[in-house]
C-alpha cells in the first residue's frame, strides 16, 4: 500500500452491512480481545467464524467470514462467506498485510502481492524476484487476469474503493476485507495478528506474539506515566501545501501520550485528519515542544523536509532549538512491520521526547523514529596558507 494512504482521512467501508445478530449464535462461542475493536473471533470446535467492523464499529459489517478445515460447515443464522481451514494461498492488495504473514510463520502461503515494490520484508523480496510470489502492479492498475489465473483461497484488501472488488467476487475469488487501519490504539491494530493468525491455522503462534508485544509495550508505557516532564508534541503532514494533524483519538496520538507526550490536539477528536490553516498552524507550533513527522525522503530526514525551509517558521522556539523528529517511510516500514512493533516505536518515540532525551547520549538503533540531526554543510576547501621555509 502506497505509505500516503496511510494518512489519508478515514473512509467509510465500501461494502458495509447491517450487523449481524451475534446473540443468535447458538453453539458458537466469542473468543475474547483485548485491544482490538473492529473484528471478532467466534469459535466452534475446530471452525472459526471472523466478524470484520467497518467504520460505523459493530454495528457496520464489512464482512463475515466462516472457516471450517473438513468442509462441514456449522449453521449461522445470517449469511458468510464459506471458505476451507487454513487459507493456503493468499494474494495481496496491501503490501501492510505482508508483516502479518511473516509474524505468524506464512510468508509461503502468499502467492502474489500489489504494491511489490512496497515490500520491505527481504524474504519476500526476494520470493518476488524468483517468482514465487507474482506482483499484481497497483491497484489503480490490478492485473486481475493473473489474480483470477493464480485461483487463490482469499484475496485479502484494504476498504478503499477503486479495486475492483465485484469483479473478483465474480469470477470466483473470495475477498477477505481487513480494517485494521482502524484500530486507534497501537495495541488493537497489532492484536490483528490473532486473525491472520486464524486464517492460515496458526492461532496458537499468533496468540504468543501478541502476548509478548502487550507485555512491553504495557511496560515502557508505564514508565512514562513516571516522567517527571511530559513536553507538547505537535505531529502532522503537508500535502499540496494543506497542512493536517490526527485527531485526539487517533493511532499516533495514543502513541505520543503512551510515550509521554502531551499531543497538541488531544481535546479534537474525529473519525479523520484535521485540516489547519496557516494561521492556526502557526499558533499551535508556538506552543509545542516538539515537531515530528512522516515523510518519505531519499537518504536522510533533516528539518527542511519539515519545514520547508519556510521563513514563517524561522523565529518558532522549536525551530530555533532544533526539537524534531521524524520517521522515514523510504527506510523504515512505518505502515507495515512498525504495527507489529509498537513497543519499538513507544521506545523509539521516547528517546526523541521522554523525560530527560537531551541528555541521553545519540543512539542509532532506532527504526522508526528519531530526532532529525542537523543537515550538513558543504564547505569549499581552503588550504591553509603556510610560509616557506626561509
Amino acid at each position: 500500500m502506497r505509505w500516503w494512504l496511510a494518512v489519508l482521512p478515514l473512509l467509510l467501508l465500501a461494502c458495509s452491512s447491517p450487523a449481524p445478530k451475534t446473540t443468535d449464535l447458538q453453539g458458537w462461542t466469542k473468543v475474547p480481545l483485548r485491544y482490538a475493536r473492529s473484528f471478532e473471533i467466534w469459535s466452534h470446535g475446530s471452525q472459526r467464524l471472523l466478524l470484520v467492523h467497518g467504520h460505523g464499529g459493530a454495528s457496520d459489517t464489512a464482512g463475515a467470514y466462516h472457516l471450517a478445515p473438513d468442509g462441514a460447515f456449522a449453521a449461522t443464522p445470517f449469511t458468510v462467506k464459506r471458505m476451507a481451514l487454513p487459507l493456503n494461498r493468499i494474494a495481496l492488495l496491501s503490501t501492510t498485510h505482508v508483516p502479518f504473514l511473516a509474524a505468524v510463520g506464512a510468508r509461503s502461503n502468499m502467492v502474489a502481492t500489489a504494491f511489490a515494490e512496497e515490500v520491505k520484508d527481504s524474504l519476500v523480496r526476494a520470493a518476488l524476484k524468483a517468482g514465487q510470489i507474482k506482483d499484481l502492479g497497483t491497484t489503480e492498475s490490478l492485473d486481475r487476469e493473473r489474480l483470477i489465473a493464480l485461483r487463490p483461497d482469499a484475496v485479502l484488501v484494504y476498504p478503499f474503493s477503486g479495486q475492483g472488488l465485484s469483479a473478483l467476487e465474480g469470477a470466483g475469488l473470495s475477498v477477505v476485507q481487513v480494517s485494521e487501519y482502524l484500530e486507534d490504539h497501537p495495541l488493537g491494530r497489532a492484536e490483528w495478528v490473532r486473525f491472520f493468525g486464524v486464517l492460515t491455522g496458526r492461532e496458537r503462534e499468533a496468540d504468543s506474539l501478541f502476548t509478548g508485544i502487550v507485555k512491553r509495550y504495557e511496560a515502557l508505557a508505564a514508565l512514562a506515566e513516571q516522567d517527571s516532564v511530559r513536553p507538547v508534541v505537535f505531529f502532522g503532514s503537508q500535502w499540496n501545501g494543506q497542512w493536517s494533524v490526527p485527531p485526539g483519538n487517533s493511532y499516533m496520538a495514543r502513541l505520543i501520550s503512551d510515550a509521554g507526550g502531551r499531543y497538541a490536539f488531544a481535546d479534537r477528536n474525529g473519525s479523520g485528519n484535521i485540516d489547519l490553516d496557516m494561521e492556526t498552524l502557526l499558533a499551535t507550533l508556538d506552543t509545542v515542544d516538539n515537531w515530528g513527522m512522516i515523510a518519505a525522503v531519499e537518504g536522510y530526514m533533516f528539518p527542511r523536509h519539515l519545514t520547508n525551509n519556510d521563513p514563517r517558521f524561522a523565529q518558532l522556539k522549536v525551530v530555533e532549538q532544533f526539537h524534531f523528529f521524524g520517521g522515514n517511510t523510504r527506510t523504515a516500514d512505518l505502515f507495515g512491520q512498525a504495527l507489529l512493533e509498537p513497543d519499538r516505536v513507544l521506545r523509539d518515540l521516547r528517546y526523541c521526547f521522554g523525560d530527560a532525551y537531551r541528555w541521553k547520549p545519540w543512539e542509532d538503533d532506532h527504526p522508526y523514529f528519531a530526532p532529525l540531526r542537523p543537515e550538513p554543510v558543504s564547505m569549499p576547501y581552503e588550504p591553509e596558507e603556510v610560509p616557506l621555509d626561509q
